[in-house]
């Protein structure tokens, strides 16, 4: 909190990563938290499948980003495709828009490159004049909600609102920052920021916060 008593929801410093693409296709993507069943093949060995329509199909390199802390986002465009080469049904399926590249992100003020560059699925990060691009998180507003593809992460899912669902008197909840968790008085609305009033000690103090960080408790 600053001398003028504005508090700062947590800011998200994005940069575009090349990730290595694995010469077998077949391994780009995974499937997390499937129902199985087992079975016998033909030659009578006990096998176990995965059932139909269970587990959520990811891709490798954005699982293992995101498994290391980071926050992931992977541009997806859906096309129809047939279910496997013995069935004619057809399924609407993702793939990454940009083949080879994720955005991936941090806490601003953080300095994460270590840890990200140690991850051996990255291959570079882009950038001009030998320095990393950082994208500001309106750009990257605009590029969820254009191609996130239901796909986001649930720490992302702010990034989906396109207004706010509350108005001034009422009592939300700060979702993120600092100050996450604790009672917020709605005062003002002012498009992408809300003027509150946060309880700090017993004083009411006057804050300005990202819209999209207040949520009802």
């Amino acid at each position: 909190m600053s001398v003028m008593g504005k508090i700062e929801g947590r800011m998200i410093d994005w940069f575009a990563v090349r990730y290595r693409i694995r010469n077998n296709p077949g391994r780009t993507t995974c499937v997390l938290g499937a129902d199985y069943e087992s079975y016998r093949d033909r030659q009578g060995r006990a096998r176990k499948r995965r059932l139909a329509n269970t587990g959520e199909r990811v891709f490798v390199s954005e699982l293992l980003a995101r498994r290391a802390g980071f926050e992931v986002f992977l541009p997806v465009r859906k096309d129809w495709r047939r279910r496997n080469q013995f069935s004619p049904e057809r399924e609407l399926q993702s793939f990454p828009l940009m083949p080879g590249w994720m955005f991936v992100g941090w806490p601003a003020g953080e300095n994460r490159w270590q840890d990200l560059m140690e991850l051996d699925i990255v291959a570079g990060v882009m950038g001009t004049g030998g320095r990393p691009l950082r994208i500001s998180e309106q750009k990257m507003i605009g590029l969820m909600r254009q191609w996130g593809g239901g796909r986001l992460a649930p720490g992302l899912k702010r990034y989906m609102r396109v207004g706010h669902e509350f108005e001034a008197g009422d009592v939300m909840q700060i979702a993120y920052g600092p100050f996450e968790g604790m009672p917020a008085k709605v005062v003002d609305i002012d498009g992408a920021e809300t003027r509150v009033l946060v309880d700090i000690f017993g004083k009411d103090i006057s804050a300005t916060l990202a819209t999209e960080c207040l949520e009802r408790s």
